[in-house]
């Protein structure tokens, strides 16, 4: 029993950090975070199918409530694992931001380029804590760099203020390049 109690208290402890991880891993968009995160879960979850296990079969005197909750948290240490390398790899192929971000980048692009005629072949990708964004801008031919600069500020401005550790690059095009899809801003 005095077993049992002291790995019910470290998994106590191991979760509160497990959330502690987890919430500065989101906060910091720290992808190390987040991963320390599930994997002390993982172990979290594996005490609590000990537990589980232990206290059913001494509960219930039925020896096979052990293996099955034991096979259980197997499947539980399979996912957190395949979950871990999906998103480690994922990391490393430099994936694409995910829909709902994409949309508040579109968004801030075309509530910010006023002047501008559309943006097009944007392009998006994470790397640890950063997030890459470039995209073309089509602006009128008449337009003087110095303008075309405003617009761009603007745009830069507006998609840090949305994204934290954003890294923008922007290519600036005359209006005989436009392709007429991608982010109007007319």
């Amino acid at each position: 029993m005095v077993g049992l109690l002291i790995s019910a208290a470290a998994t106590a402890i191991n979760g509160g950090w497990a959330t502690l991880l987890r919430r500065e891993g989101r906060r910091l968009r720290s992808p190390a975070l987040l991963a320390d995160a599930r994997h002390l879960m993982a172990d979290v979850v594996t005490s609590l199918g000990v537990l589980a296990g232990v206290g059913a079969v001494a509960l219930t005197g039925r020896l096979w409530l052990d293996p099955l909750i034991a096979a259980l948290t197997a499947v539980n240490i399979l996912w957190s694992g395949w979950y871990l390398m999906r998103e480690s790899v994922g990391g490393l192929m430099d994936e694409a931001v995910e829909p709902g971000l994409l949309a508040r980048i579109r968004t801030a692009v075309s509530a910010s380029a006023e002047g501008a005629i559309e943006a097009h072949d944007l392009r998006t990708r994470h790397a640890g804590r950063l997030t890459f964004i470039e995209f073309h801008l089509v602006v009128p031919g008449s337009l003087s760099v110095d303008d075309a600069h405003v617009i761009c500020d603007r745009i830069e401005a507006a998609l840090k203020a949305e994204i934290e550790g954003a890294t923008i690059t922007i290519h600036v095009e005359p209006e005989g390049k436009a392709k007429h899809h991608g982010v109007l801003v007319l």
